[in-house]
């Protein structure tokens, strides 16, 4: 009766596998039920399948169940005997829960199983990064990159921080380096408006508002928040008109941003009564040089 137990089990096993790689295959697609459903099933035939734990958490992280998707990746971490990449991913979401403790421990360890792990010196990074510790973390970043030179979510990341600790020009170098090994459509938009503000760092303000001016369009409508924070340089750099125009694409796609919404008020304002405003009347209109 064992015997006949245990060849029940094994021949589920398979078939568990290639459902959860159905639903891999649909959550890269991001038709999460269809996904939810297949590792769902799986999990039925096998709830060892450690691709069937990864996937399900996905789908429920996706969903904003975050501590039941944890719980799922924690089981998925301990099936596959610590791999180092969901040991990343476990840190990652604890990390996004505020949840810093646990988070430093899936970092740790996966660094000591995968000591060349990109993913996990950026993780290491992302937390020292919270803590405050800014040039640690671009040390721990600049680690990630040696192992993985293009990766351009942190290259962007690390031009920030260079901005934030003062070295704009660091900051522009590593934004040449990541615009070196991308095509314009390839760029992140938030290097765009990094450049803008990075050449307002050097005081090169003509050369931030042209450069802010065209980059605007590139950036996606739905990325509502970064639009807004285009806007806001804009603002601060006196281009009031580019400024508004930014913010009126922010608001077609989400009405409700209450940061635009304020702008918006504010450079209504000014607009209306320039030479009543602390803005001086000439920076109104495109100050923009040609």
């Amino acid at each position: 009766m064992g015997c006949r137990v245990l060849r029940d089990r094994e021949s589920k096993v398979p078939y568990a596998r290639e459902l959860s790689l159905r639903g891999a295959d649909a959550l890269q697609q991001r038709k999460f039920g269809e996904a939810e459903q297949l590792f769902v099933d799986a999990l039925r035939q096998s709830p060892n399948d450690e691709r069937a734990q990864w996937g399900y958490s996905e789908v429920l992280w996706q969903r904003g169940e975050h501590v039941l998707a944890t719980r799922h990746m924690v089981q998925a971490v301990e099936l596959s005997g610590s791999n180092p990449e969901l040991l990343v991913r476990l840190g990652q979401m604890y990390l996004e829960q505020k949840d810093f403790t646990n988070a430093q421990a899936q970092a740790d360890a996966a660094l000591k199983t995968h000591r060349n792990n990109p993913a996990a010196w950026a993780l290491k990074a992302d937390l020292l990064r919270a803590d405050g510790k800014l040039e640690e973390a671009i040390d721990c970043y600049q680690r990630a990159l040696l192992y993985r030179p293009d990766w351009p979510e942190v290259q962007v990341t690390v031009a920030e921080l260079y901005r934030l600790s003062h070295r704009p020009q660091r900051a522009l170098a590593t934004l040449d380096r990541l615009t070196d090994q991308r095509s314009e459509n390839q760029m992140p938009p938030r290097a765009y408006l990094l450049r803008g503000q990075a050449l307002a760092d050097m005081g090169e303000r003509d050369a931030a508002l042209v450069y802010l001016r065209n980059a605007t369009p590139k950036v996606p409508a739905d990325q509502s928040n970064l639009l807004y924070e285009f806007a806001e340089v804009q603002y601060q750099l006196g281009d009031l008109v580019e400024a508004r125009l930014c913010l009126g694409r922010a608001l077609q796609h989400n009405p409700n941003l209450n940061t635009a919404l304020r702008l918006q008020t504010e450079l209504d304002r000014l607009l209306e009564h320039p030479i009543d405003s602390k803005i001086p009347a000439v920076l109104v209109g495109h100050t923009n040089p040609r």
